[in-house]
């Protein structure tokens, strides 16, 4: 029997959250007869059954790592198992760490070609007149956290010191975008060499899950109370026509390829009046609890969950132990 470890919790305001996403995936993996640990890093370090522990002790073949934000979501954890030649679920350090910092990950993906918002980065508040020239509203928001902490959607000048004062209470830099105005929705990715729609077994192909549409019912965009606390309707297939959801299926798989990521990702797009899909956001670890898109859009598919995260962990070990 091989010993999985689910990794959640982590440094961030999302380590609830975390953990509520490492509950699904710990019921997908005991379902699928695995040796199952639940580990869960705080600052003082992992913990398992209330003991501190190392992971290097624990005897694991493989680690699910489901740490929203830092330090699973930014590449540390990544590197870390790198280094213990641990298999993991997640992307590779480098990768990781692009795909959590939207500036440097927007800068990239505009010189490949890809449309994403115009955006400037700053390390302190500057004065309303840089922002005489924007088109309102804007978004103002960390440069390097998740689940919509510390993001504002900014009307006017006014409502500048506000939005700056909470970005920067996650993070020391600040992100400040044009938003783009239409519907938003996410593409869920993974790459796999398995079909599991029928089964068979295929050369190790990147593939769109489904296409959510993301409509909050109580705030002007996608925040956290719309993602957890049910404030908002999320609908797959989104309704949009058919031509537009194999764009974004396609531009999904080409920037999965493009930044060579792993695992299974969320895509996040705004589809303009003009029916263009803008890149908004790469989520290297998407939740995966009740409230989450990706397990709607596996359920969607006619996947099961236990079924996608085991292949996935079992093509993982299987990599590792031909690279030895």
């Amino acid at each position: 029997m091989k010993t999985v470890a689910i990794l959640a919790g982590g440094h961030s305001t999302e380590h609830e959250i975390s953990i509520a996403s490492g509950r699904t995936a710990e019921r997908a993996f005991i379902d699928a007869g695995y040796q199952v640990l639940f580990v869960v890093l705080n600052k003082e370090g992992f913990w398992l059954d209330g003991q501190q522990v190392k992971l290097t002790d624990l005897g694991l073949d493989y680690v699910f790592n489901i740490i929203h934000g830092t330090p699973g979501e930014d590449g540390h954890i990544s590197g870390m198992l790198d280094v213990f030649g641990i298999p993991h679920s997640t992307c590779p350090t480098f990768q990781s760490a692009l795909t959590f910092n939207k500036y440097s990950c927007n800068q990239l993906l505009r010189a490949a070609g890809y449309r994403v918002p115009k955006g400037q980065l700053f390390h302190a508040q500057p004065d309303a007149s840089v922002f005489e020239n924007w088109n309102f509203p804007i978004f103002v928001k960390p440069n390097r956290a998740g689940s919509s902490f510390g993001v504002t959607r900014v009307e006017n000048v006014e409502a500048l010191d506000q939005a700056f004062a909470y970005a920067f209470s996650e993070d020391d830099e600040v992100l400040v975008e044009e938003g783009v105005i239409g519907t938003e929705v996410g593409c869920g990715v993974l790459m796999s060499s398995v079909d599991f729609t029928t089964g068979e077994s295929r050369e190790a192909t990147a593939e769109a899950i489904a296409i959510t549409e993301i409509v909050p019912t109580e705030s002007a965009f996608f925040d956290y109370q719309a993602k957890y606390e049910g404030k908002s309707q999320e609908i797959t297939p989104a309704r949009i026509p058919a031509a537009t959801a194999e764009k974004i299926a396609s531009i999904s798989k080409s920037v999965y390829n493009h930044l060579k990521l792993e695992g299974i990702v969320r895509i996040d797009f705004i589809i303009d009046q003009q029916g263009e899909p803008t890149m908004i956001e790469i989520n290297s670890i998407p939740g995966l609890s009740p409230a989450s898109i990706i397990p709607q859009q596996i359920k969607f598919r006619n996947w099961e969950l236990s079924t996608v995260l085991c292949t996935l962990a079992e093509e993982a070990m299987a990599r590792a132990k031909k690279n030895q």
